[in-house]
């Protein structure tokens, strides 16, 4: 054999820099992973607690006088109540929206909106109709966040697609 072929295949110094070199990058994907899972359990919670923070706290308002709930509807909305309830959160990312509701038979009818004039969508609509019955009023609150990963953001996102957008509604009850 020749003595550089020889000389290789008995050298040790450089076995660890190459067991490094190959193991590194699956260490380094492993991490990201750990981290980027931990940021979307985060956000899932995150989006629930507040989702259900709001229908608490809004399903006890006594609408006496007329226009109560509605005056305490805005600030649970504003930007700065659901940066200092939920700091992880993006604001920006998050949609919000409140509506308490009457049923008359089986239709609902909005007493009060957040965002002002919305409505509600059919998936909504089929809630309020499922859990309310007529002369009943209740709330509905949906919660929505768009999650941006930290890492391989262009790669990962299309195969999570509807994982990143956490959403939650809660049907209550008026008290």
């Amino acid at each position: 054999m020749a003595p550089v072929v020889q000389r290789f295949k008995t050298a040790h110094e450089a076995t660890a820099a190459t067991e490094f070199a190959l193991i590194a990058p699956l260490f380094v994907l492993l991490f990201a992973g750990i981290v980027e899972f931990g940021e979307i359990f985060q956000v899932y919670s995150a989006v629930n607690r507040l989702t259900s923070q709001y229908a608490l706290a809004w399903s006890d308002c006594v609408d006496s006088p007329a226009g109560t709930c509605n005056t305490e509807l805005a600030p649970y909305a504003a930007t700065a109540t659901i940066s200092n309830i939920l700091p992880q959160l993006k604001t920006s990312n998050l949609s919000v929206a409140m509506y308490q509701i009457s049923m008359s038979g089986s239709t609902p009818s909005v007493t009060y909106s957040y965002p002002s004039n919305s409505t509600l969508t059919s998936a909504q609509t089929t809630l309020a109709q499922s859990t309310f019955s007529s002369g009943q009023s209740g709330i509905i609150i949906t919660v929505s966040y768009t999650h941006t990963l930290s890492f391989f953001n262009s790669l990962i996102s299309p195969a999570l697609g509807n994982y990143l957008t956490p959403s939650y509604t809660i049907v209550a009850l008026k008290a």
